[in-house]
């Protein structure tokens, strides 16, 4: 598993899911949501004492082609991320 939390290009949403997202110029197709969740909205304290607010991430867990990998994609508001590639 590699961490990559890259902003993604371009993302395709069908009902909800996403169906399919450009990254690093490579175009790749969902083949099936193995699984999806929420990361509730939320603060944390920085060290200087200041707080920091979080938006909701739903996150998605996809089997996605060409090559049938699995991605871990994340939505934060309407920002969508690469979080996470199992090779």
């Amino acid at each position: 598993m590699r961490r990559y939390r890259e902003v993604l290009e371009e993302v395709e949403v069908a009902d909800g899911a996403p169906a399919g997202f450009r990254w690093r110029g490579r175009r790749y197709r969902v083949l099936q949501v193995l699984g999806h969740w929420h990361e509730e909205a939320g603060w944390w304290r920085l060290p200087d004492g200041a707080t920091r607010q979080l938006e909701r991430s739903d996150l998605w867990r996809v089997e996605a082609g060409p090559d049938g990998g699995v991605y871990e994609l994340v939505r934060r508001g309407p920002r969508w991320r690469l979080d996470r590639v199992w090779d």
